[in-house]
């Protein structure tokens, strides 16, 4: 594995790393946020969102300008509710940044898997809701699986996906049952960091070339490969 595929793969599992480290801490905190609604916010909250929120919801609720005690009792109890909140999970925020490139890249392969009629596995970390947003969170989805089964597609299709290094950085499981796929294309899957699963059965890639792909990428399973050499092979490297 090249020293920039190694690279792509340690970066993707940092990052899955450093979300799910939050992952139990959001979990125990989910509750309905009420501050959210009285200072008129949305997540992801910083805490420049929270100051700007609580003086415009101040001067509107203040007893001074036609408001009332109550109302400005809540907007207060609200602002302290929401730095607390935002002191906790402001730190959290940076990752956003970090994963937009990855996630736009993850977009365009899934763009083109749906444009040659092909399906996707995209896992998704919906507790990061709680933190980020529906819409935010979305950013830290990840692309587990492509599924071309029967679709016309064969070397050059092949070539394409692999080449969007950050797009397949997450990519587990690649079935090309049936495709036009053949040797000369087949080893653009190495590509993948991540790839553990692949489904060549019905396809012109050689038995010898698929018994070299799993020899040498160490895959969980290669479907289509010789069973008695890969099992031969794991049991020598495995």
């Amino acid at each position: 594995m090249s020293d920039a595929r190694e690279s792509r793969r340690e970066r993707a599992a940092a990052m899955d790393a450093t979300i799910e480290r939050n992952a139990d801490i959001v979990r125990r905190s989910r509750r309905q946020r009420s501050f959210l609604k009285v200072l008129g916010l949305s997540l992801p909250v910083r805490m420049d969102d929270v100051k700007q929120a609580f003086r415009e919801k101040a001067r509107e609720t203040h007893p001074d300008h036609n408001g009332s005690a109550e109302a400005f009792r809540e907007v207060q109890q609200a602002f302290d509710e929401a730095v607390e909140y935002a002191k906790k999970n402001e730190k959290r925020l940076p990752w956003l940044g970090a994963q937009l490139p990855m996630y736009v890249a993850q977009r365009e392969v899934i763009e083109l898997v749906e444009q040659w009629g092909g399906a996707i596995d995209l896992q998704q970390l919906d507790w990061l809701e709680d933190t980020v947003g529906v819409d935010f969170s979305q950013l830290a989805d990840r692309l587990r699986g492509i599924d071309l089964t029967d679709r016309p597609v064969g070397d050059a299709e092949l070539s394409e996906l692999m080449a969007n290094a950050d797009g397949v950085a997450y990519l587990e499981t690649l079935r090309l049952a049936g495709t036009k796929v053949t040797d000369q294309g087949i080893l653009a899957v190495t590509l993948a960091p991540s790839l553990r699963h692949i489904d060549l059965r019905r396809t012109p890639v050689s038995q010898h070339a698929r018994n070299e792909l799993a020899k040498f990428r160490r895959f969980d399973e290669v479907e289509g490969a010789s069973r008695g050499l890969f099992g031969w092979v794991r049991g020598l490297f495995g």
